[in-house]
């Protein structure tokens, strides 16, 4: 999968997912995020991503010569305290040449907990383009076998809260923030608005409290995060349902929209 992390201490490769084969074969990946990152007392909806994503996109990169971004992505899960590891399989629900739809539910202890639908684009690899690294799903697990993270992603990743009343949060394109194309991984971009959705919730008292968490997100990612620094705009869509919109833009906020998102918070339980 296109979005996996090159192979050094990059941040998503530190959100404690675990990959393995079972023994039919299947990718399987297992999210045991440390407590530390959990600071709102939920799991990030970005860590569940990148559990999905890595999980989904393995199974559908199967062309050396072009790279599967995500295209779009949702998830959804309980309002809860982290529950033990969550554990995470895909089907691909359609395949074609140019793009892949696959879901991807959660399970704790075997049972439904969350899911997520997500999409990737099929985009042919250009000469001037990074190499890409060659993979197989038996051989994937080391790509993300790094001691997780310990304190929130937002600390671990370098976001930076310039405006909680507008939800302006940025970040600098660090090479352990990105993926091997050289753009910003994906599930740091989620990690990117949902501290933003969470500083202008606080900042609002949306919920009636300063501290909110997201246990639902959309993304719909529009072109690569590569102009440094990404900033993000957002804006309250259902103050009662705790609706924000977050959109990412780059070179400071003053470049093109590259992602734009939709999140549920919810009061932190932490």
């Amino acid at each position: 999968m296109t979005d996996l992390p090159p192979e050094f201490d990059s941040i998503p490769a530190r959100l404690g997912v675990t990959l393995s084969l079972d023994p039919e074969g299947r990718l399987e990946g297992v999210l045991d995020p440390d407590l530390g990152m959990c600071d709102r007392g939920v799991v990030p909806a970005s860590a569940l991503l990148f559990l999905a994503d890595v999980v989904a996109g393995v199974n559908i990169d199967t062309d050396p010569e072009a790279w599967a971004f995500t295209s779009d992505a949702s998830v959804r899960t309980p309002h809860v305290a982290p529950p033990g590891p969550v554990a995470c399989r895909s089907t691909e629900l359609r395949g074609g040449r140019r793009s892949a739809t696959c879901e991807a539910p959660f399970t704790v202890d075997g049972e439904p907990w969350g899911h997520c639908f997500i999409a990737f684009s099929r985009v042919p690899r250009r000469d001037t383009d990074p190499p890409k690294p060659p993979f197989d799903a038996s051989t994937v697990a080391a790509r993300v076998a790094a001691p997780p993270i310990d304190v929130p992603l937002r600390e671990a990743a370098g976001f930076r809260s310039l405006d909680r009343s507008a939800g302006v949060v940025e970040v600098e394109l660090r090479p352990d923030l990105l993926n091997p194309a050289g753009a910003l991984q994906g599930a740091m971009v989620a990690g990117l608005a949902e501290a933003a959705a969470e500083d202008l919730a606080d900042h609002l008292r949306l919920l009636g409290t300063d501290r909110h968490a997201v246990t639902e997100i959309e993304v719909r990612y529009l072109a690569q995060n590569r102009v440094s620094p990404i900033a993000t705009r957002a804006r309250v869509i259902d103050a009662e349902g705790g609706l924000v919109r977050v959109d990412l833009v780059d070179d400071a906020g003053r470049g093109r929209l590259t992602t734009a998102t939709l999140l549920r918070v919810r009061p932190a339980l932490a």
